[in-house]
């Protein structure tokens, strides 16, 4: 194959991802979709391997790797036929990584022979389950956590499969929007099966498997090559995940320890010594805990690799089954996907900060922090316009990103695993009871340093249901983000609930969710992040310009910087 052939596939593969992903957020219902683009998309070879995804969510696509297989052969590939449409999110059944993420995978043939699988992955706003939002972690099993999807048939030749689609729907709090949110999801693999079959038209469906093979291979030699510079040797680092913390619960933190050994191209990583699985939606299945070892070493290594399954082909997992990292049935997993794989993340990154300081960061905020709401819309009008009684809110929160060798961190910003981005107050306050008084940086939360960690952002919501639910999903509400090589730890998570007559309720970063009423504010506020270096080797210039933008404050430039100057 000549390579201006080869690279004209390739680089369609991946326009074909992105594009799958733009007709799937045109239509879906939840906003979390549609606006805070809480979504994926990729093409599979005929052998299930992910070959190309677009600039999503690494959660989503990481797990893919092994739900599409898990989907794929649970209805048995030689039962597929052109239209058929696999839906799936069980996190045991199905491969995924947590139950309001919903997979559609689709088989694209081309003269009945199968040349690729698309799929496409969405944030449903709610799911059913214990609480509004399906985001309660002091649930005491996964069944609490909704639905459960196992790998079905949705439709077959291109039509729905009422009896399917029913089920699924009904078992929600929404069930039009959950109607809406199919057909984009389904929208979006039909897009990306047509631009295929475009593809073999054209160049043939031999150059588009060869076109595959050597992307995958080109990707792993890349890869080889990169883990090459990083030194050899074991590197060992421990850390905990907070517990959840509900009335009768023990709360208690759970030990997660890893052993990094990197021999030639050839990375391993090992989870013994890592805590047993623990009740509440904070356990990690294997998929999940895959993706996380997966983007720290493509974290480390070159951001211009191409990303796909080559990349992963010289990393080796071992985590111990029925721990944290690798959770068995039924053990709740809901913010293991969101919290405790983020953590993970910060644990590779501080053992191989041994290896190659100048490549980490100091720890993160580690959470998509959601705050979801959920109740009854008081507004009659908006009622009869929208047709929705029942409103729900599902919005992840900005944190600090830790200071990096040669430069701040990034403020109030999703790290590591989640993309996705907050909800535009405008919409916010238009289509649900709720305004958004205050949404801002928070001073001196990111540690200080000669790099200093990124600041988190606190949004204020003022309650304007009657009565509604409130659940926060957070992380380091405990021990804050620390800094590395001198640098400093950032700021604590923190919720709390005011009430108009001068009560105040506090939320732990993992705990109930809670009942708010009319007037009552939620101030939700992420962790900060770490420094990055001794805070006195910071320069004079930007201490001043940390002031005057309000990243810090006089008394923080004066105590933690050591800083002597004055600002007029």
């Amino acid at each position: 194959m000549q390579t201006i052939v080869y690279e004209i596939l390739r680089n369609s593969l991946y326009a074909i991802a992105r594009e799958m992903k733009i007709a799937m957020m045109r239509t879906a219902a939840s906003p979390i979709m549609h606006l805070g683009a809480d979504a994926s998309a990729a093409v599979f070879d005929a052998q299930m391997q992910l070959v190309a995804q677009g600039n999503d969510i690494p959660t989503m696509l990481g797990s893919a790797v092994i739900s599409t297989k898990v989907s794929v052969e649970a209805i048995g590939r030689d039962n597929l036929r052109p239209g058929d449409v696999i839906i799936s999110n069980d996190a045991y059944l199905g491969g995924g990584n947590h139950q309001p993420d919903i997979q559609i995978t689709r088989p694209v043939f081309v003269d009945s022979e199968i040349v690729a699988f698309v799929m496409t992955r969405g944030h449903w706003n709610d799911i059913g389950g214990q609480a509004p939002g399906s985001y309660a972690l002091n649930t005491w099993d996964i069944y609490g956590e909704g639905i459960r999807i196992p790998p079905v048939l949705l439709f077959r030749n291109d039509e729905i499969v009422r009896d399917v689609q029913n089920m699924i729907v009904s078992n929600t709090r929404d069930p039009e929007g959950r109607l809406l949110d199919i057909q984009a999801q389904y929208a979006g693999t039909f897009v990306g099966d047509q631009r295929i079959q475009s593809l073999v038209k054209k160049y043939g469906a031999d150059a588009l498997r060869d076109a595959m093979k050597r992307s995958l291979d080109h990707s792993e030699t890349l890869m080889r090559e990169a883990i090459r510079g990083i030194p050899d040797g074991v590197y060992e680092a421990e850390d905990f995940v907070e517990g959840v913390q509900s009335p009768g619960w023990s709360g208690a933190n759970i030990p997660i320890k890893v052993k990094v050994t990197v021999a030639g191209d050839q990375i391993h990583f090992d989870y013994t010594g890592t805590g047993k699985q623990a009740r509440g939606g904070i356990n990690c299945p294997l998929a999940v805990t895959c993706n996380s070892t997966w983007f720290t070493v493509k974290a480390l290594t070159d951001v211009a690799i191409p990303i796909n399954q080559g990349c992963y082909r010289p990393v080796t997992i071992e985590a111990p089954l029925g721990s944290i990292v690798n959770c068995t049935f039924p053990a709740s997993v809901v913010s293991g996907n969101t919290e405790t794989s983020p953590r993970v993340i910060d644990l590779c990154l501080k053992a191989l900060s041994q290896a190659v300081p100048e490549r980490v960061i100091g720890q993160s905020n580690c959470a998509a922090c959601s705050g979801v709401f959920g109740g009854r819309d008081p507004d009659e009008a908006r009622v009869r316009r929208t047709g929705k009684e029942f409103i729900s809110l599902v919005e992840p929160h900005g944190g600090g990103m830790g200071a990096r060798a040669t430069r701040d961190g990034v403020n109030g910003i999703r790290v590591y695993v989640g993309n996705a981005g907050a909800l535009p107050v405008e919409f916010i306050e238009q289509t649900m009871p709720i305004t958004v008084e205050g949404w801002a940086l928070v001073p001196d939360s990111g540690g200080a340093g000669r790099w200093r960690g990124g600041l988190t952002s606190r949004r204020t919501y003022r309650v304007g249901f009657e009565e509604a639910t409130v659940t926060a999903a957070g992380e380091r509400g405990q021990a804050a983000p620390e800094g590395y090589f001198g640098g400093l730890a950032g700021g604590l998570f923190e919720c709390r609930i005011l009430s108009p007559d001068g009560t105040e309720r506090t939320m732990p970063s993992k705990g109930a969710t809670e009942i708010v009423h009319l007037g009552d504010r939620v101030l939700l506020q992420p962790a900060g992040s770490g420094g990055y270096g001794d805070p006195t080797e910071r320069a004079v210039a930007s201490i001043e310009a940390d002031l005057l933008d309000g990243y810090i404050t006089l008394e923080a430039a004066r105590t933690l910087y050591g800083y002597q100057g004055s600002i007029e």
